[in-house]
């Protein structure tokens, strides 16, 4: 008895009782025999333990290798027994699932990482997105993508190696955030016909977002070397997109592809004839395109997809799956149209017109913008936009050397209330005193520049005002000047 004392002793008080077992359990050297620990009963009603040695036990061999491996051979042999829910709840999410899938033609999609949910739709070339047919896509050259983004380097590139994409995501970066729906569109075909192939990629639950990632990459093709076009795509999606393949332990390269944004066009066409640049506006502007009712904005997307993955419910996230498949859209025809614009393929008038002088003179084409201003001056209204067509195309005569062809059109924008106006006045007090060497109308229209900044201009932008003061006033001391010495001879 006194042996076991020690041993009784040193078990720890809050110690469970298979602790103690696999203690004991464990084989020591080489030793064979070992004793099971302490039996803790209670004996003849007498509150305490029994302290009588329990017999001596062989402890059971430990399992060899060929133990193990014909146990995994026994595991791997059994047939898997289908799994059956658990709850109502879980069968009728599984309902659910499965009816969302067949209403937005989804289908599974395996992949090395495991699978996600694939939808492939296909567009022939007469379908129109918003009043623009996709046709003109067919006929897009690389010359006429340069001009639509210049420096872009895709002089070279054809109508087949554009590829539209946009990604929806949990949030706009960061630990966290996944991208859980991608969209792509290419041109291929149909029934022997050019189409546009619409692809849609989903994480039905950020897991799945592997598979998404290796279905797009497997897809895509890097390697054939396409052009990415996207709204912001340089600055967003390209990033988000191989940061999330890195994390997945992929190699992707989205950001060295030849980038065609969209976003840097809608910019250089659109700055200050549409509240925002955002692709909602312009693509009501240049393809009168509506989104349907309900479809999601972008800024709701996360929180319906979280709700998705909660609740299970397919009308969380249809409205995200339209919206994302109608951005892809949104850029095809924005290119048709714009490209159409730019070739002169498309009749522009009006505010289109000022769009492709806009783009032209970007590219550093003035040859061909100045008819799209003057078509522009002919059509628009008296208006802001109207007053910067006949600035621009006044401009473009004095580059070209004819400022005589930009006199009448400085007179134009100097005689009607803009921003403009007062950049028409010392373009005229120029004209006048440098080329048509009339020193008594160029001091004439200093003196009414002056007084249109003492008038409106103090009052709005003092800062403003007194700058022009300072280079009106300069320029009226000179003009005086050579007066002076004029009547003097």
């Amino acid at each position: 008895m006194r042996g076991w004392l020690p041993r009784l002793c040193r078990t720890a008080p809050d110690a469970e009782p298979g602790d103690e077992v696999a203690r004991a359990s464990r084989p020591r050297g080489d030793a064979r025999l070992t004793r099971p620990p302490l039996d803790i009963t209670w004996s003849g009603g007498v509150r305490g333990p029994s302290l009588l040695p329990p017999p001596m036990t062989t402890a059971a061999p430990p399992p060899n290798l060929d133990h193990l491996r014909a146990l995994i051979r026994r595991i791997e042999a059994r047939r898997p027994q289908p799994k059956t829910l658990a709850s109502p709840l879980e069968r009728h999410a599984a309902e659910r699932r499965a009816e969302a899938r067949q209403r937005l033609a989804f289908r599974p999609r395996e992949t090395a990482a495991g699978a996600c949910l694939e939808r492939i739709e296909v567009y022939p070339l007469a379908y129109e997105v918003g009043h623009q047919p996709l046709a003109p896509l067919a006929s897009v050259t690389g010359e006429t993508l340069a001009l639509l983004v210049p420096g872009a380097e895709v002089e070279d590139a054809t109508a087949e190696d554009l590829l539209f994409l946009d990604i929806e995501t949990t949030g706009l970066g960061g630990a966290g955030a996944i991208a859980f729906l991608v969209a792509t569109a290419r041109l291929g075909q149909r029934d022997g016909a050019p189409a546009l192939v619409l692809r849609q990629y989903l994480a039905a639950s950020p897991p799945e977002e592997a598979a998404v990632v290796d279905a797009l990459l497997e897809d895509v093709a890097l390697d054939t070397h396409p052009v990415l076009a996207t709204y912001n795509g340089r600055g967003f999606d390209a990033p988000m997109l191989d940061g999330r393949a890195t994390m997945h332990r992929r190699r992707a390269g989205f950001e060295v592809l030849r980038q065609f944004d969209l976003l840097q066009t809608a910019r250089a066409g659109y700055r200050g004839l549409l509240p925002s640049c955002r692709l909602a506006e312009v693509e009501v502007a240049a393809l009168g395109l509506g989104r349907p009712e309900g479809e999601v904005a972008g800024a709701a997307v996360p929180r319906c997809y979280f709700n998705y993955l909660r609740t299970r419910d397919p009308r969380w996230i249809e409205p995200v799956i339209v919206h994302n498949a109608l951005d892809v859209l949104a850029l095809a025809g924005l290119t048709a149209r714009l490209a159409g614009i730019v070739t002169g393929q498309v009749e522009t008038r009006g505010v289109d017109a000022l769009v492709a002088g806009r783009l032209l003179a970007a590219a550093g084409r003035p040859e061909r913008a100045a008819p799209c201003f003057a078509r522009a001056l002919d059509d628009l209204p008296p208006s802001t936009e109207r007053q910067e067509a006949a600035a621009r195309l006044a401009a473009l005569h004095k580059s070209a050397g004819r400022p005589d062809l930009a006199e009448p059109l400085w007179w134009q924008v100097a005689e009607r209330p803009g921003h403009g106006r007062l950049r028409a006045h010392v373009e005229l007090a120029i004209y006048y005193e440098h080329h048509a060497r009339d020193l008594g109308r160029a001091a004439e229209v200093v003196a009414a520049a002056l007084d249109h900044v003492e008038r409106a201009l103090s009052r709005d932008d003092p800062a403003g005002a007194h700058r022009w003061r300072t280079a009106l006033l300069w320029r009226g001391a000179r003009v005086h000047s050579k007066l002076e010495r004029q009547r003097s001879t």
